[in-house]
């Protein structure tokens, strides 16, 4: 199988992902999950959303679309509770009525109106009926925005992400989001979001 070019900027070195620190967002709404609850992190990354879930005692589900390798350096009593699996949003397996929380952190960009909304209404189906989705956004900017990687982006307005949920979730709330990241150059007026979007409708 062709490897994905963001494996081949990532064997290349052209991109790097240091930071282990969970996003404001997943710290700031940890405080909403009890025992036993399931999590799913979309695009996770190097884990860290996920490792900071295990942690706490969370059992996670996670894919990305590169595998970086990060699971097997983990204690093993952290890879019993972290499932991953190398997949595209497109082509993962989707389990429905399993998650607690669904996290999607700074992935949005990178995918067109059609996927995002396909996205969405996937992660309701898989969300209990007082399930919860995070998703963080940056309307410009990431780790692959680089010429070098040529990587697609889409700038959604925020009006335009918030009808898409509304349209799967009785409850949005919307807020300013951390300019805390190693990842994003914030500079020429780039918008940070962070949502919590709650109280899915039942999805056919």
């Amino acid at each position: 199988m062709e490897k994905h070019k963001w494996e081949k900027a990532w064997e290349e070195e052209k991109f790097s992902i240091k930071t282990l620190t969970p996003s404001v967002l997943v710290s700031k709404y940890i405080k909403d999950l009890r025992a036993g609850d399931r999590v799913l992190d979309v695009g996770c990354g190097n884990g860290r959303n996920a490792i900071f879930l295990a942690k706490h005692g969370y059992d996670v589900d996670c894919f990305d679309v590169m595998d970086l390798g990060w699971l097997e350096k983990l204690p093993h009593d952290l890879q019993e509770r972290i499932h991953f699996r190398k997949s595209t949003i497109l082509d993962y397996f989707y389990k429905e009525s399993q998650y607690q929380l669904v996290i999607l952190a700074r992935v949005i960009q990178y995918l067109n109106t059609e996927e995002l909304d396909f996205l969405v209404k996937k992660i309701v189906k898989c969300l209990k009926p007082n399930g919860f989705l995070l998703l963080s956004y940056n309307t410009k900017g990431g780790i692959f925005n680089k010429k070098e990687i040529d990587v697609f982006t889409c700038l959604h307005p925020i009006n335009k992400v918030e009808d898409i949920l509304k349209k799967f979730f009785k409850k949005v709330v919307i807020s300013e989001g951390s300019k805390k990241s190693k990842h994003v150059n914030f500079t020429d007026n780039i918008l940070s979001f962070d949502i919590c979007a709650s109280e899915p409708y039942v999805c056919k």
